[in-house]
């Protein structure tokens, strides 16, 4: 008999490097695009992304561009060196790489929440300034196993068990993973394949983060049959259940929610509560995106206490008003409004140089063609500028809903640019702009689709 040499063949699954088939498999997501920015760490998942998404372009001589950026957050000394190392392994490979700096203030509270908020603008910002729709991350099977269980204990609905999405929108731009399906000790086994060494995070070994516990977790779930591969296909499945539930809730959102005036909406309460718990708690979250704009979604439980403060009000005849995630449920008139809330400290932006400038994820809004020497504010019309209004005799148009009449908060909430002192211009107040004159650009975003995120 033959002396076969079967050291291939016996070779872990677990260890074999990825090859090029598979990598076509998993960047398939990336083909139509024609930008995108990697975000990359230097830890051992993101360095595989930027070197495995490289090999596959060059092998598939696709015209794809590529952007490397990493985040300093200066919570660490170490971190100037580690975007330091990932700059000169980009620069190896013909890849731009820019290094986003976070300004901080790093004894404030809660700071790994405000980290991974900053990380996520960071690089928003970068990739819109380089005109890319797209952003990729390193997350894989093992990240989504992990997700999938801290969800779990969290008590999350089908939605939020889902996990992690391959694509999902971070306001208007995409999070893209393709390496969602594939275990990391492949991409460990890729690296060391090309003899190339990583950065180990202290952090991913503290027990005092809950996803590090939960990864110490994986290797006894996986004698008792709950490996990383078993819990990430139970999110693909959720998945799909969460997609097929979405739609049944969107068909009731198109035919029932009136919109109204600055992305508010309306509705008959009667239609709502028709609806089964579920669907009820998908169209609160699908209205508190259309109404404040892409955000994370709310927990479950702060849905269930809207939905049941709704159902109360029915049962007691007693109308109120409840605010969530940014929005006002006011019940009146026979129906309930879903306003944007305007908040303790409403926000307040100068508009200079036309620079298109974001209005809460839901209007992309340019300065009006005035004298650049004015003070141009972006602002919440509020109950100033509504009095400074009612003074000059305008008054909000009926018309402008269908019903007979209409929040006061929900007008005061409205978008409104000012100079010298008042509004001078109010989203869908048109005779304010009437009156002075005034031409504006505006895009009003689509914002109905609900965000989904995980961990970046």
């Amino acid at each position: 008999m033959p002396n076969v040499d079967t050291t291939a063949d016996s070779m872990k699954e677990a260890e074999r490097p990825l090859d090029m088939h598979e990598l076509s498999t998993a960047f398939k997501v990336l083909r139509p695009l024609n930008r995108l920015v990697l975000a990359v760490s230097g830890g051992a998942d993101s360095l595989a992304l930027m070197i495995l998404c490289h090999e596959w372009l060059i092998e598939n001589s696709l015209s794809l561009s590529l952007y490397v950026a990493s985040v300093d957050h200066g919570l660490r000394p170490e971190a100037k060196d580690e975007c330091a190392l990932v700059a000169e392994l980009a620069a190896q490979r013909g890849l731009p790489h820019a290094t986003l700096t976070w300004r901080n203030n790093v004894s404030a509270s809660n700071i790994q929440a405000r980290a991974r908020d900053a990380r996520y603008q960071l690089l928003s910002d970068y990739a819109k300034s380089l005109g890319c729709r797209s952003i990729a991350v390193a997350h894989h099977r093992d990240d989504q196993a992990e997700t999938f269980i801290m969800r779990l204990l969290r008590g999350s609905g089908v939605t939020g068990l889902g996990a992690m999405r391959v694509k999902q929108p971070v306001g208007d731009l995409t999070l893209v993973r393709p390496l969602l399906d594939i275990p990391k000790s492949r991409l460990l086994a890729s690296l060391r394949a090309r003899d190339l060494q990583w950065i180990e995070d202290p952090s991913n070994h503290s027990d005092a983060y809950m996803r590090v516990r939960m990864r110490k977790l994986l290797p006894q779930l996986a004698q008792e049959g709950g490996d990383a591969s078993r819990l990430a296909a139970t999110a693909r499945r959720l998945q799909r259940a969460d997609a097929a539930l979405d739609g049944v809730a969107s068909v009731f959102f198109l035919r029932h929610m009136r919109p109204e005036p600055g992305c508010a909406l309306s509705m008959d309460p009667a239609d709502f509560m028709s609806l089964e718990e579920e669907f009820r708690l998908r169209l609160l979250r699908m209205m508190l995106v259309h109404v404040a704009g892409p955000a994370y979604p709310p927990r479950e439980e702060k849905l269930i206490a809207i939905d049941a403060a709704l159902l109360g009000m029915r049962e007691t005849k007693i109308f109120d008003k409840r605010t969530m995630g940014g929005c006002c449920f006011h019940w009146s008139d026979g129906r309930v409004w879903i306003y944007r809330e305007l908040g303790r400290n409403p926000r307040t932006i100068l508009m200079q140089n036309n620079d298109p400038t974001d209005w809460h994820g839901l209007y992309t809004i340019h300065r009006p063609e005035v004298d650049q020497q004015l003070e141009v504010k972006l602002r919440d019309l509020g109950a100033d500028g509504r009095a400074l209004l009612t003074e000059a005799g305008l008054r909000f148009p009926a018309k402008a809903t269908m019903c007979g009449s209409i929040p006061s908060g929900l007008i005061e909430a409205l978008p409104s640019i000012w100079w010298e002192n008042r509004p001078q211009y109010v989203i869908d107040w048109p005779e304010v702009a009437s009156y002075a004159g005034v031409r504006v650009e505006i895009e009003k975003k689509n914002t109905r689709s609900v965000p989904n995120r995980g961990p970046m």
